[in-house]
C-alpha cells in the first residue's frame, strides 16, 4: 500500500462532510437573504414613511431616466416547474404580486393592484435565466403589457433576486421600460440539494417604470 494512499474512513466521510458544508453554507447564505430582505420591506413600510418622490435616474454618458411609476415596496410569489435545484435547467415559470404605495408622473397611480406573467428558461437557485410575458395591473384600471428579458441575481447580502426588464408593448407608459425586482427567498432552502427542488418561492418586490 503506498504511504500516500488516504484511509478508506476518510474515504467515505469526505463526500458527505462536503455536502453537509455546501448545504450548511447556502442554508446560512438564505436565511441571511430572509432576514435582510423582511427588514428592508419592513423598513421600507414603516408606519409614517414617505412614499419615494420620482426622481430623474441618470447614467454615466446618457441622459436623464425620467420615472414614469415607482414601487418600491410589494410581494411576490415565483413558482417553478420543474422545481429548481442548484443546476439551472429548463424551467416553466409564473410569477405573481401586487406593489404599492407608489408615486407617478400620473397623479392617480398610486398602486400595483396586481401583476403577473409567465415564461420559460434555464434556472436554478442562485443562477440562469429566462423571457417572459406579463401583465400590470394599476390601481386606476389601467393595464401594462410587458415582455421581459430575466436573470437570477445575487444582491449584497447575498440575497438572490430575479430581475425582470423589458419594454412596455401596450397599454398604459407604452413605450417605456419597466423593471422588476422579486427576492427568491425559499421556506425551505434546502430544498435547492433535493431531487424536486424548489416549486414557490416569496418574496419582497420592487416595480419601477421607466423612459
Amino acid at each position: 500500500m503506498s504511504l500516500y494512499s488516504p484511509l478508506p474512513s476518510a474515504n467515505r466521510s469526505r463526500p458527505a462532510a462536503r455536502r453537509r458544508s455546501a448545504a450548511s453554507a447556502v442554508l446560512r447564505t438564505l436565511t441571511a437573504a430572509s432576514l435582510a430582505a423582511s427588514a428592508l420591506l419592513m423598513a421600507s413600510a414603516s408606519p409614517g414613511t414617505a412614499a419615494p418622490s420620482t426622481p430623474a435616474r441618470t447614467t454615466a454618458g446618457s441622459a436623464a431616466l425620467t420615472i414614469d411609476a415607482s414601487c418600491p415596496v410589494g410581494t411576490g410569489t415565483v413558482t417553478y416547474a420543474p422545481g429548481i435545484t442548484l443546476n439551472p435547467k429548463p424551467t416553466n415559470i409564473s410569477f405573481t404580486g401586487s406593489a404599492g404605495p407608489c408615486t407617478s408622473t400620473d397623479p392617480a397611480i398610486t398602486a400595483v393592484s396586481g401583476y403577473s406573467g409567465s415564461g420559460q428558461g434555464d434556472l436554478g437557485c442562485t443562477t440562469g435565466g429566462f423571457d417572459a410575458t406579463g401583465t400590470i395591473l394599476w390601481n386606476t384600471g389601467a393595464v401594462s403589457n410587458a415582455t421581459f428579458s430575466s436573470v437570477v441575481d445575487l444582491r449584497p447580502g447575498g440575497i438572490p433576486v430575479i430581475v425582470a426588464t423589458g419594454p412596455i408593448t401596450s397599454g398604459k407608459f407604452a413605450g417605456s421600460t419597466v423593471e422588476l425586482v422579486i427576492a427568491l427567498l425559499p421556506a425551505n432552502p434546502l430544498g435547492c440539494f433535493s431531487a424536486q427542488g424548489i416549486t414557490q418561492t416569496h418574496g419582497p418586490v420592487s416595480l419601477t417604470v421607466l423612459h
